[in-house]
């Protein structure tokens, strides 16, 4: 197993993802046709049904074996976590039902920057990335994950005012993107790019559903093209937010 050492960013091709215990056959056998494995999430039974299965809801990607879990994540999915070899830390916070308490581990690694609301951050992914010497950027919204698309160390896609403006100030290229109701998240008005999308290369971004769908579609390429991005949409029809693709392990063979 190689595993993925700076999260979201895979330096080959992945080889396994965590994800969304729902997905869509279709996003399935998309991820199976490019032999990735899925590690698939269970439900969160403290958070609303909407986002129990998000993984960047219960979870946090320290980097390489190291992940953070919340209070309550279901036994049969960290035992699936451990067998593949990955160390797991109990974070300190529990999680609820209703905002803020949904999001202690929403936070958005890009490189070496952590972006989050830093007055709702588990203590434990503090003090791990803190020993990383990875630096935070607070920001004034909790979903930061969800609405973070990490395209590189240096790059990410934002429909979030603060987070664009913040990042821009710590020195990172954002794309400020639109809300846009063709990202699905039921029974909600819609949901966040970021929670659709997910790197499966070093160069290569997968999104969940046909970014064609989305109003900012030519501006979302032209960006990802100047980044040398290539696009994989797993499946027809209008964007899910899944609650992130996670990679984790990633071949040997890196991609040049």
């Amino acid at each position: 197993m190689n595993l993925i050492e700076i999260p979201n960013l895979p330096a080959g091709t992945v080889t396994a993802v965590i994800i969304d215990g729902r997905i869509p056959r279709e996003i399935k056998a998309a991820l199976e046709r490019l032999k990735i494995a899925i590690i698939p999430t269970e439900a969160h039974p403290d958070v609303y049904a909407a986002v129990a299965f998000h993984p960047d809801i219960m979870l946090h990607h320290i980097g390489g074996d190291a992940l953070v879990y919340a209070p309550g994540t279901p036994e049969q999915f960290l035992d699936t976590l451990r067998e593949r070899g990955f160390r797991l830390f109990q974070g300190n916070t529990a999680l609820g039902d209703k905002y803020p308490m949904t999001v202690a581990y929403n936070v958005a690694r890009v490189g070496n920057y952590a972006i989050h609301n830093t007055k709702y951050t588990d203590t434990v992914i503090r003090e791990l990335l803190a020993l990383k010497g990875v630096e935070f950027i607070h920001t004034n919204q909790g979903y930061s994950k969800c609405l973070t698309c990490v395209v590189d160390s240096n790059s990410i896609i934002t429909s979030d005012h603060d987070i664009h403006r913040r990042v821009c100030a710590a020195g990172l290229d954002s794309l400020l993107i639109e809300p846009d109701e063709s990202i699905r998240l039921e029974p909600f008005s819609m949901g966040f790019f970021g929670g659709a999308t997910g790197m499966i290369g070093k160069n290569k971004l997968a999104i969940a559903g046909d970014l064609y769908f989305h109003k900012n579609y030519h501006k979302i390429m032209d960006f990802l093209s100047l980044k040398r991005v290539d696009v994989v949409m797993l499946n027809d029809g209008k964007l899910m937010d899944i609650g992130t693709i996670i990679p984790v392990e990633q071949n040997r063979q890196y991609n040049l």
